[in-house]
């Protein structure tokens, strides 16, 4: 069932970046030709460019964090057992990063709702692109949670066999 789960949020979270690309390629390709063969850019263009690639930003990085994409560069060889330490100091460290994050941008979209605070052109909210962020920030930080357990779970498994081993064996 949590697979399920994982799988359509994972898939939700791909089409609306996906989404978001296309819709950052095409503003951004009608205002290259309006700029130079009208004259004439598209004067909310920036303001909608800023809130959609925030949006791809967010939504894919849970998705890259599900996926375990990261850029990874190996500088020091490690033994095996540290290996298992080092995810789940990089969940950890994840986790907390992007709860940060989500509260940083929840308190600011309280703040921005409380003054009514809007785009300039387009009158876009702000709390609302601040939620959303603060929401996928958090999903995010979850994310990073539950892959900073799995060394940890699956240690635990491997101590319980042992055990379970050895109570066979009679040790």
């Amino acid at each position: 069932m949590a697979r399920g789960i994982q799988g359509g949020v994972e898939r939700t979270l791909t089409i609306v970046g996906s989404a978001s690309l296309l819709v950052l390629m095409a503003v951004v390709s009608v205002d290259v030709v309006a700029r130079n063969l009208f004259n004439s850019p598209l004067l909310w263009g920036t303001e909608v460019l800023e809130v959609v690639l925030g949006l791809m930003v967010f939504a894919l990085y849970p998705v890259l964090v599900l996926r375990q994409g990261h850029i990874v560069v190996d500088l020091v060889p490690v033994p095996r057992m540290v290996r298992a330490a080092q995810r789940v100091l990089a969940g950890a460290v994840g986790a907390a990063l992007f709860a940060i994050i989500a509260w940083a941008c929840g308190r600011q979209a309280l703040r921005s709702a409380g003054y009514g605070d809007a785009s300039a052109i387009l009158g876009i909210p702000t709390a609302w692109v601040f939620w959303g962020v603060a929401v996928l920030s958090a999903v995010s930080a979850l994310i990073f949670l539950v892959q900073a357990a799995g060394p940890l779970r699956s240690a635990g498994r491997e101590s319980h066999v042992g055990e379970s081993a050895a109570v066979l064996h009679g040790s």
